[in-house]
């Protein structure tokens, strides 16, 4: 599952902690201390971190050691090659001692009590098939929240917490794991799958098996918020967006019953792969559609 170079970390508590949280990371030190400063700050202080490194090439394992000696929290960190989120997921949640395992991503501000909001979901809902789903906003401190992340969150392309905050009920379709919540073993148990290897489609198809095969039951959280930190813009959205096709056709070759597979015809392919490598007309359409969005 990983191929662990380094492992780091404080020593083991004589009992379990009741919640652990486990934070993939790639080259993105300055956020990730951020990060770890707002977990600092829990309501709730009884908790395990654990980090894994997937193959950064800056300065995240000195400084995380040096994290680790001044710091509060108990963290272990752990390196690996560079294999993608769901493989470093899967090792962090193989070394996850706590029963209850909390995804956030690197860029995830916690509020206060996310942790303890977390926590007492799976106190009052011990069933194993039960998720957390906290609630994720753009962060207003440390970026500049454009018109555009803003029409990412009400058009729902990204997240779609806003029907969430409607009303509608969370399914398989809301396993967002940059806050999401559920019990370890169950997730030992099923794993992401490693053959997804960007961050686009991973948790979805992890959160359709989970359902398919064992009811999963998502859970809104509102009041386990958190404050997303990741500057957007119109390019690097088309960049995920481009990742997301390319994950939803893994998905529909793992699950081709689930919906109907989307058919991609070889005039749209031919069209797709003109527009990626010519880099002028990519940017006319990117300034074009900039102009309509913005």
């Amino acid at each position: 599952m990983c191929n662990c170079s380094q492992v780091s970390g404080t020593l083991l508590a004589s009992r379990p902690y009741p919640i652990g949280i486990i934070i993939p990371t790639h080259n993105r030190l300055e956020v990730l201390l951020l990060c770890l400063e707002r977990l600092e700050s829990q309501t709730w202080k009884d908790f395990e971190v654990v980090i894994v490194d997937d193959g950064s090439t800056d300065a995240t394992p000195q400084r995380i050691e040096e994290y680790q000696r001044k710091g509060s929290l108990s963290i272990r960190y752990i390196r690996q090659e560079n294999t993608g989120p769901a493989s470093a997921r899967n090792t962090a949640i193989a070394a996850l001692q706590a029963p209850v395992c909390l995804m956030i991503g690197d860029d995830i501000l916690a509020s206060p009590q996310m942790v303890q909001t977390h926590l007492q979901l799976h106190q009052r809902r011990p069933e194993v098939h039960i998720a957390g789903l906290g609630l994720t906003r753009w962060s207003d401190s440390g970026q500049t929240v454009t018109r555009f992340m803003r029409w990412l969150d009400a058009s729902g392309l990204q997240f779609a917490y806003k029907d969430l905050l409607r009303g509608t009920p969370p399914d398989w379709k809301h396993f967002y794991t940059s806050n999401l919540s559920l019990k370890t073993q169950f997730l030992r148990e099923n794993p992401f799958d490693e053959s997804f290897k960007t961050a686009a489609g991973e948790d979805i198809e992890l959160g359709y098996r989970m359902h398919r095969k064992h009811g999963l039951e998502v859970v809104f959280l509102p009041d386990a918020c958190a404050e997303h930190l990741h500057p957007t813009s119109f390019q690097q959205a088309c960049r995920r967006m481009f990742n997301v096709g390319i994950s939803t056709r893994r998905f529909h070759e793992l699950w081709p019953d689930s919906v109907n597979p989307v058919r991609v015809s070889t005039v749209h392919n031919t069209a797709r792969d003109t527009i990626l490598r010519s880099r002028w007309l990519l940017s006319a359409l990117t300034t074009v559609a900039s102009a309509l969005i913005l």
